[in-house]
């Protein structure tokens, strides 16, 4: 019988083996969408890669409806797991099942009348009306067949088999690509886009489902006699997360939404330029803190304490490492870099500064993806609004006022803004999670903070040196 040492060993090698994979498939699905449109384009008319791209708009906005679901998956399913009640997992996802099946209906009815609504919004011409209607309609049945059915990818999460999930999501996404080139060669057209997506999704879906029953031989679907109890876990817990996405989303388009008001629509491509690669980064480093969940799930049921602030610990330093590897040394050389991307363009200078902004304030935003997971593990994701995204929002309205009288009404002044704002909510968030979990204040700042600064102090002495060549 192994130790409790070696068993400990087991789980956070476990976790991180479950960590890295993610970031390892969230790269590699990067690399995929930024090399697929330019050989696109060369198959199709740009109205017609148009449609698709607005297809993507559309399933944006539905599933903002169901920000929550997968998280109540994902919590409870490792609850029950670490708890040995595998029984409850068949009313969860019948509860859950229900709820999704129920929305995609709506959903679809509701957007098969719209669709004339949809053509005079987005100046879709006739000539191709028959086909934007087989393609938002096929994209959408599709992302609500995942919305729906991808149950099993979330109940996989639960039970700490993340490497399985994310192995199917890589060899899927990589699958769709290659049929993607493929049949585009072929001369297939547009629809072939809509084609690989559907295969993509059919696939990886009946995957899950099989490895689901083989992780758990004697699950049972439970449709009918569910308590209202299983389903008030998605009205309440799963309630809170989706507020807790709206709200992000808000946050992340109100920076674009005032830059747009102020100066036109050539500021939202400043911003959208100049804070490119720092969410890049961010975005795939953060990947990771999806595993954290069922791990700080797991020891809360279990009432280990000391686990949850080790691992909180842990992921926030390696996470602080990551990112200050990545945007230290990317910040000091922002302009080298851009110009690179973009040209020298007089017009993007400005996307320099806001690189060197958008580091330090997504940065640290990153920091609050382990505070948040905690509070969500405990099922309390409600402390996230109201310690973070509620604050963030009020120090942005006061902190434009202020902005905008030193720097007038300029883009760099709602940048500015928005940085400040993100940094001072991410800091108050994570001196709140700290006395919450009983860390002491520099006990973070040593192990987990500083770590990820040390990058920049090189960083910004490499281009200082540089100056000098």
């Amino acid at each position: 019988m192994p130790s409790l040492k070696t068993i400990k060993q087991q789980k956070a090698l476990k976790v991180s083996k479950n960590a890295a994979t993610q970031m390892l498939g969230r790269i590699l699905y990067l690399a995929t969408r930024v090399a697929l449109p330019p050989f696109i384009l060369h198959y199709i008319s740009l109205e017609e890669y148009g449609i698709w791209a607005t297809c993507w708009i559309i399933i944006g906005y539905v599933g903002m409806g169901a920000f929550g679901v997968s998280n109540v998956y994902v919590r409870y399913v490792a609850e029950y797991n670490a708890t040995n009640r595998h029984k409850e997992i068949g009313p969860l996802l019948g509860a859950g099942l229900s709820i999704t099946i129920i929305f995609s209906v709506i959903t679809l009815l509701g957007l098969w009348f719209s669709l004339s609504w949809l053509y005079a919004a987005f100046k879709i011409p006739p000539h191709l009306q028959q086909t934007a209607a087989i393609l938002i309609l096929g994209t959408v049945a599709t992302m609500l067949l995942d919305m729906t059915f991808g149950a099993f990818a979330y109940v996989l999460q639960g039970l700490q088999k993340i490497t399985q999930q994310t192995v199917v999501w890589i060899a899927s996404y990589l699958l769709e690509t290659l049929m993607m080139v493929v049949m585009m060669m072929q001369g297939w057209g547009v629809t072939s886009l809509l084609l690989a997506f559907v295969v993509r999704y059919l696939l990886a879906t009946l995957i899950y489902v099989v490895l689901c029953y083989r992780a758990i031989p004697g699950l049972k679907i439970q449709l009918r006699g569910v308590r209202w109890e299983t389903f008030q876990l998605f009205f309440r817990y799963g309630g809170m997360m989706q507020i807790s996405g709206l709200l992000s989303v808000f946050l992340y388009s109100c920076e674009r939404l005032v830059a747009g008001t102020l100066t036109g629509v050539s500021a939202v491509v400043l911003l959208d330029i100049g804070q490119k690669f720092p969410m890049m980064s961010t975005q795939v480093f953060s990947s990771a803190t999806n595993s954290l969940l069922t791990a700080l799930t797991h020891y809360h049921s279990l009432n280990q304490k000391d686990e949850i602030i080790r691992l909180y610990l842990r992921a926030s330093r390696y996470l602080n490492l990551l990112n200050g590897c990545a945007l230290g040394f990317m910040a000091p050389f922002a302009v080298p870099i851009l110009n690179a991307w973009v040209g020298d363009n007089p017009a993007y200078h400005e996307a320099g500064l806001i690189f060197v902004c958008a580091a330090g304030g997504y940065h640290l935003h990153a920091l609050t993806g382990p505070a948040s997971t905690y509070f969500q593990g405990i099922t309390r994701p409600g402390s996230a609004i109201w310690g973070y995204l509620v604050p963030q929002m009020f120090l942005l309205g006061t902190g434009l006022e202020g902005a905008y009288s030193l720097l007038g009404h300029t883009i760099l002044a709602v940048v500015a803004a928005a940085t400040g704002a993100r940094i001072l909510s991410s800091g108050l968030f994570l001196l709140y999670t700290n006395s919450q979990l009983g860390v002491g204040q520099w006990r973070w700042i040593r192990q987990a903070l500083l770590p990820g600064l040390a990058p920049y102090g090189v960083g910004y002495g490499l281009a200082v040196a540089s100056q000098g060549f």
